[in-house]
């Protein structure tokens, strides 16, 4: 397991990014489509993209929040998994969506 991790590190920034932000958005339209079974509006399905665009623009800048990749993926992860939030509560029987 700790060769595998070493491997990650290896990785440069921009790439760690980059694979977090696909992962996401696999996992993201993966449980839409097969285990919530709907269909969200095209802009919410894209968010997790967002901070990607903006690491990207940082990237031009070197800005000190560019060499935090860990601080971006969070963000990714924190925006999948409030998008996901309001389909599964739903789904769970709560009131919202229709």
């Amino acid at each position: 397991m700790e060769g595998c991790y070493n491997d990650f590190m290896r990785l440069n920034n921009q790439a760690k990014v980059g694979l977090a932000t696909a992962f996401c958005l696999i996992m993201q339209g993966y449980i839409f489509t097969y285990v919530l079974r709907v269909e969200p509006h095209i802009l919410l399905v894209i968010a997790p993209l967002i901070p990607y665009i903006l690491y990207t623009y940082a990237r031009g800048r070197r800005t000190w929040y560019y060499n935090k990749p860990f601080y971006w993926i969070a963000a990714i992860i924190a925006i999948t998994l409030i998008d996901l939030a309001p389909y599964v509560w739903n789904a769970l029987g709560g009131s919202g969506l229709s």
